[in-house]
């Protein structure tokens, strides 16, 4: 039986099944390791029941790496928690030594990915970000079924957390907080929270500066977005960018509010 194609969840121009990631060898790079390129969402499309494309990372990064120390390039907005899951799954058993660089960002989703590496550095210019899972809702919902997502993502954010707290030991009540505040965190806060481990000084060639990503569609649902990101996405007018987004947020607040206290 023919697989279903997966799910798009963000726009773009990926095909379902395609790389989003690239690798360049050894002698191309920075490092003198190979590298693998993770620049914008991290999966177009749901790795939610797709067999092909994890095995395909899977395969290519022990191709590649043949089990040496490699270097993960990372500038993304997040994406799929599922991608994001399996991906640092498959990067946490490489037998390699795995040092991840963030060069622009590594934001909700991206941040799994990032904490898998051995060694986490971020450029100085560069951000994190942690926050609650979040859904996009599409028509309307019964009150059970708005109570049994809550319930889900409730499992979903007290997964993420152990992982958090796995690396950055910090008590649970804490990130859960830091989470449910949108957190944006600049590289010397990313540090003292215990998300990364070294702060990158000196610029690299392949800095997000360098390389343009299209942030705005994986962006919209965040409210807290610093200003220097809505100008690289909306550099015409990001207070009226982030003053749409907080606007939205609320109503979708307020709309789920009512529901779920209708009896």
């Amino acid at each position: 039986m023919k697989n279903k194609l997966p799910i798009r969840c963000f726009d773009g121009n990926a095909k379902p099944y395609e790389p989003f990631w690239a690798f360049r060898n050894a002698d191309q790079t920075e490092s003198g390791e190979v590298e693998i390129e993770l620049y914008g969402p991290i999966s177009e499309f749901s790795w939610w029941g797709d067999e092909i494309t994890p095995k395909m990372f899977k395969d290519q990064l022990y191709a590649n790496g043949k089990g040496a120390a490699i270097t993960v390039r990372l500038n993304s907005p997040g994406g799929d928690v599922i991608a994001a899951s399996v991906m640092s799954a498959v990067l946490k058993d490489y037998p390699g030594k795995v040092t991840i660089k963030i060069d622009g960002m590594a934001a909700s989703a991206a941040v799994m990915v990032a904490l898998a590496g051995d060694v986490v550095k971020i450029q100085a210019s560069a951000y994190m970000m942690i926050h609650d899972p979040t859904v996009g809702l599409m028509g309307w919902f019964k009150v059970d079924e708005l109570k049994n997502l809550i319930d889900e993502l409730k499992v979903i954010k007290n997964g993420i957390v152990e992982g958090y707290t796995a690396k950055t030991k910090m008590e649970v009540e804490k990130l859960s907080k830091l989470m449910s505040d949108e957190t944006w965190m600049t590289a010397s806060e990313a540090v003292a929270y215990g998300f990364a481990d070294e702060v990158i000084t000196v610029a690299s060639k392949n800095t997000a500066s360098n390389k343009k990503v299209n942030y705005v569609n994986v962006l919209q649902p965040y409210v807290n977005v610093p200003r220097a990101l809505l100008e690289e996405s909306s550099p015409a007018q990001p207070d009226a960018v982030n003053k749409e987004r907080a606007q939205q947020s609320k109503k979708l607040a307020a709309h789920a509010k009512l529901y779920l206290t209708k009896e």
